[in-house]
């Protein structure tokens, strides 16, 4: 038993409390610890990644499983993924032949987030040729996953939250309000161009299966369930 700060932690040290946890009592000790910094906007309440293992986890979790990431649609991205790393490999021969360095971070992280993007949504979110928008996409990503790996007195002292000390919380709803925000714009777009004249042009993509689940009568799947999966999907990649 460790003391850290007011929160009383208990460490599994022994094979067999380690079975009575993880497989006798696994459905009462399956809920993660939320760290304060992931508090903003509720997204705790609304987030698949962060609900305990209660019905309405049960029911996101089947929906996600059985319209979006189904085997057969994951297969058919095969090719997508393929075409990225294909376009990966001819800007490095480009770099090459030109003489210039090649940033192998960046360029690996803007592969993953078109990949990724190009599965959800069809379109590229970054450029090779273009340092800003790629830059942009990485300092959030980057930022998130820094604040989540965090020490924050506030998780060991909870009595402190009101008060948010480090700045962390205020910091990751900023984050969080641009991605939400850059998400807000794509659906939009999406949803604009479904019930225009082009509409008939489906991308059959994930965005497409998600908006078809939210127009099916009874759906409990929501436009914020969405955009909290790809919150999860994006600072995760």
């Amino acid at each position: 038993t460790l003391k850290l700060g007011s929160i009383t932690t208990i460490v599994i040290s022994s094979p067999n409390i380690a079975k009575e946890a993880l497989q006798k009592n696994d459905q009462a000790l399956s809920s993660r610890t939320i760290p304060d910094s992931i508090q903003v906007f509720n997204h705790p309440k609304n987030s698949m990644a962060w609900l305990p293992a209660l019905a309405r986890w049960r029911n996101l979790r089947k929906l996600s499983a059985t319209k979006i990431f189904a085997p057969q649609q994951l297969d058919a991205t095969q090719i997508l993924r393929q075409k990225k790393v294909k376009e990966l490999l001819d800007h490095v021969d480009q770099c090459c032949s030109g003489g210039e360095v090649v940033d192998i971070g960046r360029v690996a992280f803007i592969t993953v987030l078109n990949t990724i993007s190009n599965t959800f949504f069809s379109i590229d979110l970054a450029q090779y040729s273009s340092n800003l928008q790629s830059q942009e996409f990485q300092n959030l990503i980057f930022g998130i996953m820094e604040l989540l790996g965090k020490s924050n007195i506030v998780d060991y002292f909870p009595a402190l939250r009101l008060v948010d000390l480090q700045g962390i919380r205020q910091r990751m709803k900023s984050y969080f309000t641009k991605l939400i925000g850059i998400f807000d714009g794509i659906i939009k777009e999406r949803v604009q161009l479904r019930v225009s004249s082009e509409g008939s042009k489906a991308s059959n993509d994930v965005l497409d299966s998600f908006l078809n689940l939210t127009e099916e009568n009874n759906s409990e799947f929501s436009c914020d369930n969405f955009k909290r999966l790809l919150l999860v999907i994006k600072y995760l990649s």
